[in-house]
């Protein structure tokens, strides 16, 4: 088994977009962090590639609000940083039945956290939307300004490149296999598929 010579104050397994976004951040902060990566750097296997995400403030979940907003501070930092953009902000829109729970709780937290929206009926979301949906009579639709797109593939591009910059190591094809607490130094080994210990 090789055992790579380096100690690492910090190490990610998976570089999608949480994984990759985690190594910039404790690298930013100094610490010594590698990025490991199942599969190549950029695969289309899990739910970080292609071409968009969406964000937004308003969740069912009244607790997202904060970390949303502060991710969007985040999201332009690091746009700051790498000089391309990534995120594209953009209106969302749900839409459901009235009695809907998770709609209606959708709503409690715009108006919790007076997130400008707009909640339509059926002829008002016809009219908004230039007849693009016909939703039941039943239905409402929320539209809330404080939405947008995550370019998905580009993030995770921006963020391995960011670590990159700031002294992570990753390393791709590199399939975890277990982690074992070190009794004698503390810390962890982590083992991959291909033999090597880190």
């Amino acid at each position: 088994m090789a055992v790579f010579r380096e100690e690492f104050d910090v190490i990610v397994v998976g570089a999608g977009v949480m994984g990759s976004s985690t190594a910039y951040q404790v690298s930013k902060r100094g610490h010594k962090v590698l990025l490991l990566e199942q599969f190549d750097f950029l695969h289309m296997r899990g739910s970080s590639h292609g071409e968009s995400r969406t964000i937004r403030l308003a969740y069912p979940e009244e607790y997202y609000y904060p970390m949303v907003m502060e991710s969007y501070k985040l999201w332009e930092e690091a746009e700051s940083h790498i000089g391309y953009k990534v995120y594209f902000k953009a209106q969302q829109f749900d839409m459901g039945s009235s009695e809907d729970k998770r709609l209606r709780e959708v709503i409690a937290t715009c108006q919790k956290y007076s997130i400008p929206h707009e909640i339509l009926d059926r002829q008002q979301v016809s009219d908004k939307f230039s007849g693009s949906f016909d939703i039941p009579d039943n239905w409402v639709g929320v539209c809330s300004s404080d939405g947008g797109v995550i370019k998905a593939t580009k993030a995770v591009s921006m963020f391995q490149t960011l670590a990159l910059q700031n002294g992570t190591i990753l390393r791709d094809c590199m399939e975890v296999k277990d982690i074992r607490k070190d009794g004698v130094k503390g810390g962890v080994w982590v083992y991959a598929s291909n033999g090597e210990k880190f």
